[in-house]
């Protein structure tokens, strides 16, 4: 079912844009879960292969009526960062809000726009790549079909639709590997805003529980640096009917 779209596209002739904006829905809009919660471990290597290790906790849930997330996050390990919070509110039709504790300050921030761009935690990760992004920021085109490591995948181009999400997302452009088969995007690889590519994303491990796609094992590296972070998911659990309350501000110091 998953290759008909290509060919349709053929058939009807559609162009390359269209097609992969279709692509792109199915990607933001696969099933899902209402709620889910997930202990992370996150792992920082330098180049000389040394390593920090960062234990997380995870809670998302699902507005039914619009489709939006709340997704928090607290750090368990290391000593230093235990009870650091980071809860974001993914919006549909503005920007997302995204607000972080710091348990030294007792006190909660709220992150501007400049700053999602800005790595999340000394990691690999930015974020907006923990956010995730909406559908609507980027401009889409299909540039290829290939195998990656025996996957068969659409190859996908992303463009921002406006500066102000090029600002946000830090990145001019975003190339996407798209499994025709789970509609996981299972690389991507990131051109900073001078146009260079620098960091490269990769799924390196995917499991499927009830019927809902996780992306289990994920690593991002800087490719001018060399610098690696990997995020693992274990023990995650959906649809246990978590309370709106874990997902207030006001939560996030508990």
């Amino acid at each position: 079912m998953q290759g008909m779209i290509w060919l349709l596209g053929f058939l009807i002739g559609a162009s390359p844009d269209s097609v992969a904006q279709q692509i792109m829905w199915r990607v933001y809009n696969r099933p899902s879960f209402q709620d889910m919660h997930a202990q992370i471990t996150m792992t920082l290597i330098d180049p000389n292969g040394t390593q920090r290790v960062r234990k997380m906790e995870t809670w998302s849930k699902k507005d039914p009526k619009t489709g939006e997330t709340k997704m928090l996050i607290k750090f368990m390990e290391p000593a230093d960062l235990r009870g650091t919070a980071f809860l974001i509110y993914q919006h549909k039709d503005r920007e997302d809000d995204m607000w972080f504790y710091l348990p030294a300050l007792r006190k909660t921030k709220r992150l501007a726009a400049s700053g999602k761009s800005g790595a999340f935690m000394g990691s690999d990760f930015s974020n907006y790549d923990i956010g995730g992004g909406e559908y609507e920021d980027w401009n889409y085109r299909l540039l290829r079909e290939e195998d990656l490591d025996g996957i068969p995948c659409w190859v996908i181009e992303a463009l921002p639709k406006s500066p102000d999400v090029e600002k946000k997302s830090g990145y001019s452009k975003e190339i996407r590997w798209v499994n025709k088969e789970n509609d996981l995007v299972v690389r991507t690889d990131h051109y900073d805003r001078s146009e260079m590519l620098y960091k490269r994303t990769v799924v390196k491990d995917a499991v499927q529980i009830q019927g809902i796609w996780f992306e289990r094992v994920i690593e991002a590296t800087d490719l001018d640096s060399g610098h690696r972070t990997v995020m693992e998911f274990t023990d995650i659990r959906v649809n246990q009917g978590l309370p709106d309350d874990l997902f207030s501000i006001r939560a996030l110091g508990r």
